[in-house]
């Protein structure tokens, strides 16, 4: 069961992407650069459906791994409150995306109401389960993979006023932070379905 739940974790980023893949190319002239990925679930695309329904079935398959990731942190030793966090985190970054699918922009539901940020403290989360395990690889893809979410949320919304982000490029800059923000739950899930070692 465990196992099972993990994979789902491992699936998340495929779907995703895949539905990006999918949408754009349905959709002649999407510019990847300048517009933003849930463009593709707009009802101005040709086919939302092909962003949408895997967009909200990779929610749901975030939501199902949270459990997974709770009960292979606490095999590992984890404490109660943090391995809870950490499931917590990521299954509300799954609702976000479950929300993101069912309302599409510009609805003001799609953000989820910010629970995509969620993800943000979660690998420091998994650091404090995993505090008195061996993981070295994991522990650092956690450590780097929390620095590149601040950074790219202090650009993403301009913190410090480096204006990176422009019309032009708001598409990459969105890319680049779901890149930090997303891949990191395959990794994390596929390092838990290994033996437990102390």
């Amino acid at each position: 069961m465990k196992r099972l739940l993990l994979w789902m974790g491992v699936l998340v980023p495929v779907v995703y992407y895949g539905a990006q893949i999918a949408g754009a190319l349905s959709w002649p002239g999407y510019d990847i650069a300048t517009q933003y990925a849930s463009e593709l679930g707009s009802a101005k695309a040709p086919h939302p459906e092909y962003f949408n329904w895997p967009v909200m079935a990779g929610g749901v398959l975030a939501v199902l791994s949270s459990l997974g990731f709770f009960l292979a942190l606490r095999e590992r030793g984890g404490g109660l409150i943090p391995s809870f966090l950490t499931a917590l985190c990521i299954a509300a970054f799954g609702v976000s995306y479950v929300m993101g699918g069912m309302f599409p922009m510009p609805n003001e539901l799609h953000n989820g109401f910010g629970l995509g940020l969620a993800t943000i403290p979660a690998p420091l989360f998994m650091l404090w389960a995993l505090a008195r395990t061996r993981a070295p690889g994991l522990k650092l893809v956690l450590v780097l993979t929390f620095l590149a979410m601040v950074g790219m949320n202090l650009i993403m919304f301009n913190i410090g006023e480096l204006n990176l982000v422009r019309q032009s490029n708001v598409g990459l800059w969105q890319r680049a932070y779901s890149l930090a923000s997303i891949p990191w739950l395959a990794l994390a899930a596929l390092a838990l379905m290994g033996r437990p070692r102390s």
